[in-house]
């Protein structure tokens, strides 16, 4: 149960307030993403714009993965089949910055 990265770039859902990412475990596709808060909690800069929030993706990507296995690992899955990384994910393993 080892989840593997797509190259793709994530891309920013207004609708639901995910940037979507996605990864897979063997042939399964597994969807990720982080919420708009907790992009918005690691932000430096004052806009929130769809490319903003893309950056703040791209440079904490390492970090996203990683949340994203353990709640795999745990089975932390929303009710819509995606991993969520959510703000509080960053503070309960110290990962904020």
């Amino acid at each position: 149960m080892s989840l593997t990265f797509q190259p793709n770039r994530a891309v920013y859902d207004p609708a639901s307030g995910v940037l979507r990412f996605f990864a897979s475990d063997g042939p399964v596709l597994v969807r990720c993403g982080v919420s708009k808060d907790a992009l918005v909690a690691l932000s430096e800069e004052p806009s929130e714009g769809p490319v903003i929030l893309e950056r703040i993706y791209e440079r904490h990507r390492t970090r996203f993965q990683e949340i994203a296995k353990r709640k795999y690992r745990a089975k932390q899955i929303d009710k819509d089949g995606m991993i969520v990384v959510r703000p509080r994910d960053l503070v309960s393993r110290g990962l904020e910055d």
